[in-house]
């Protein structure tokens, strides 16, 4: 009874071990796919006035180019019908757990006072995952550009300042503001 016991502990210590390596080399996969999709994207596109035509191009639903100084987030923004889709699919639409950095569907980048860009916190710290980073207040005031290339401008931002949304109350998704709830706002997240 003894030697079927440990037989069976050893057999589901090695389930457990192959289901965990098979886990571990799926994520680091997927990793590596988003990594080719962007590493090409930023390579193959050129760096000049007709950039946001070849992208849009490629996919209609991209809007403008995101770039953070001094971190690596320098990716393609695109908007989709919802706020769903982008979260599981690439720039080419393709299916990727990663997803794509994404404007939230209601936005217009030209009109709006606020824009909410979504992205994955990614372990490998790509997509947002070095947004943590802000929260080193040395850090922050050093590396607080925020660049965007929209059609044939640039837009350089300054980044004032840095909060957590509240997930429950999700106040984050405001986006439509008179003058007075914008002043609200700056004065809530400042």
């Amino acid at each position: 009874m003894k030697i079927l016991v440990k037989i069976l502990i050893n057999i589901i210590c090695i389930i457990t071990l192959i289901f965990s390596s098979l886990s571990a080399y799926i994520k680091l996969s997927e990793y590596r796919k988003a990594d080719e999709v962007y590493t090409e994207l930023r390579e193959n596109t050129s760096n000049n006035n007709s950039k946001h035509q070849e992208l849009y191009d490629k996919n209609n639903d991209y809007r403008f180019w995101l770039k953070i100084n001094n971190t690596n987030i320098d990716y393609p923004v695109v908007q989709g019908y919802n706020n769903d889709f982008y979260l599981t699919h690439n720039f080419y639409k393709n299916y990727l757990p990663s997803g794509n950095i994404f404007m939230d569907y209601r936005n217009n980048f030209e009109n709006d006072k606020s824009l909410i860009v979504y992205g994955h916190y990614m372990k490998n710290k790509t997509m947002f995952g070095q947004l943590e980073n802000y929260t080193d207040e040395a850090l922050f005031k050093e590396n607080n550009l925020v660049e965007t290339k929209y059609k044939v401008q640039t837009y350089t931002y300054k980044i004032f300042s840095i909060y957590t949304a509240d997930l429950i109350y999700r106040d984050y998704l405001s986006i439509h503001f008179n003058n007075d709830e914008f002043k609200d706002s700056l004065n809530y997240i400042t």
